[in-house]
């Protein structure tokens, strides 16, 4: 009988696995409590017992329930009025609102009393406001965050990244009233004018200044200019003189870059006021655009034969990126960051203006199209918009 020497016995290491589990449930845990903190700090201004009920039904039923779908269901009416928010698409339309995400039995919907309801989408909220009444509400995905009636009826609103928004009334005693509110609808600034007709306005990233579109007249006919009117209540920047030129859009690229879509062409200003850029439709009346903050522009321009049109973005320097011939009238587009849609005769066309793709599919009766947070592209009916599926065209 042999004696083994112990020296040569093989020593195992120690099992540490359930040490390694428990250290990386700890850091999950961790994250997860750091994530909650940084919600209620970033966004407690909007949260309520309401909004936490909701966003817990959220949660289960995406996580237990959730079924995904590519149908977004809202009244029927050529009055409906529409527009990509968060993951899926808002409507307004018989005194509600509605919020429908690509997931069943998920909607929210919010009774509005609203003659003319109008969407503006501004980051993780969007105001609902009333043309030509007086009611302004914002929501996000879930929930009324608040709401305002004026004394005076709504002639415009546009908002910035950061919630603020820019209103212009129809004033008593006063021509028209140019207000700027802060997301909580407290008043941070307002211009009333007997001098000036405004009707349009645009407020910069920063809220420091709103620019203001204005009619009056010259020699018998119509002239408009647009003012950039500080926000901390000094006197205007400049005035910017645009002639007869119609304008359709105006939007901030930058603090100090305003981009204005006329009839004839695309066109830049500084903050005093100064063209630095523009690019001329030398042919082609402008049939539609989509214009969104941050200044890229899409627009589509009737062709020189027959019902023939073309298709035309730009970056907020007025720098054509993007172009396309198309066999007939495009009437309906969306742009959304680097991606464009449009809806042609022969269907609906989705292009990727930075990777140079293009995709398409067969479509007809849609009579509007729209890009989702998430990428997707949906066509718009009279009670329905329906997510569309591409094949790859060519680049």
């Amino acid at each position: 009988m042999s004696v083994q020497n112990s020296d040569k016995v093989m020593q195992f290491r120690e099992d540490r696995r359930l040490n390694v589990i428990s250290a990386l449930r700890s850091i999950a845990l961790a994250g997860m409590l750091a994530t909650i903190v940084f919600c209620i700090f970033a966004y407690h201004e909007d949260l309520n017992l309401d909004n936490i009920k909701r966003i817990v039904s959220y949660i289960d039923r995406l996580t237990f329930d959730g079924r995904p779908t590519d149908t977004y269901v809202f009244d029927s009416g050529l009055d409906t009025t529409y527009a990509a928010f968060d993951v899926g698409i808002a409507a307004c339309s018989g005194g509600s609102f509605r919020f429908i995400p690509p997931f069943e039995d998920m909607d929210y919907s919010c009774q509005i009393k609203y003659a003319s309801p109008q969407i503006e989408t501004c980051g993780q909220s969007l105001y609902v406001y009333d043309l030509g009444g007086r009611g302004i509400s914002r929501f996000n995905s879930y929930s009324l965050l608040g709401s305002v009636t004026l004394d005076s009826d709504i002639i415009s609103l546009s908002a910035n990244d950061s919630g603020d928004i820019s209103v212009v009334t129809d004033e008593k005693g006063y021509r028209t009233a140019v207000t700027v509110y802060s997301k909580r609808f407290k008043e941070l600034y307002k211009w009333q004018t007997s001098e000036h007709f405004a009707f349009l306005s645009a407020l910069s990233p920063d809220g420091g200044t709103a620019a203001v579109l204005c009619i009056g007249q010259q020699n018998g006919a119509a002239r408009f200019y647009i003012r950039l009117q500080p926000t901390d209540g000094g006197e205007c920047r400049a005035e910017i003189d645009l002639g007869g030129m119609k304008v359709y859009s105006f939007e901030y690229y930058s603090n100090d870059r305003l981009v204005v879509l006329g009839e004839d062409g695309i066109y830049c200003y500084d903050q005093d006021g100064k063209q630095s850029d523009s690019f001329g439709f030398n042919s082609g009346s402008l049939i539609t655009f989509s214009h969104e903050r941050g200044g890229m522009c899409a627009v589509s321009l009737k062709g020189e034969k027959g019902d023939s049109s073309s298709v035309h973005v730009f970056d907020g320097r007025c720098r054509e990126v993007y172009s396309r011939d198309c066999s007939g009238a495009v009437r309906f587009m969306d742009l959304s960051g680097d991606t464009v849609a449009f809806i042609t005769p022969e269907g609906v066309v989705k292009a990727d203006i930075a990777g140079g793709e293009e995709q398409q599919a067969e479509l007809s009766g849609a009579r509007g199209v729209l890009i989702t947070e998430t990428g997707n592209v949906a066509a718009v009916y009279s009670d329905h918009a329906q997510t569309v599926s591409f094949e790859e065209t060519g680049e």
